[in-house]
């Protein structure tokens, strides 16, 4: 039998709390306009889907493919959504701290997508495209 490791237990486990998250927002958010409702239903679904990314993730062991990075940040742009749809997006500002921290997020993100090709770009070298197609990598074979 195959040993867990850490990394696994960590995203399991923070899948489970991102489950946990979407219970607690469909149960105990009340809702008193469709609006309301709308944007309960978008981040209870942004935060299974971003579960599920993190299952994904633990079984890649820190290789996490460009196509699961997408998955990720699209589950975040769904929470972000979900904030601004419940408040009413004539409140959302360019300006905002929300608006500011998530798209320092998504900087942070986009810095460890490169970082992780940057480092395993070496680790590619040598192995056939269809092998790093599999691997999920976005990098084309060295000449």
């Amino acid at each position: 039998m195959e040993s867990v490791t850490w990394y696994q237990i960590f995203n399991l486990a923070e899948a489970a709390l991102w489950w946990c998250a979407a219970a607690v927002i469909a149960c105990r958010v009340p809702c008193t306009s469709l609006q309301q409702r709308v944007a309960v239903v978008l981040g209870g679904i942004s935060f299974i889907a971003f579960g599920i990314t993190d299952v994904l993730e633990a079984t890649h062991e820190r290789w996490i493919p460009l196509w699961l990075w997408g998955f990720k940040v699209l589950c975040g742009v769904g929470i972000f959504s979900a904030r601004y749809t419940w408040l009413g997006w004539n409140r959302f500002h360019w300006r905002d701290r929300e608006f500011l921290f998530g798209l320092g997020c998504l900087l942070a993100v986009v810095v460890l997508i490169w970082l992780q090709f940057r480092i395993t770009e070496g680790s590619l070298r040598g192995r056939t495209s269809g092998d790093a197609a599999l691997l999920g990598g976005c990098r084309f074979q060295a000449p």
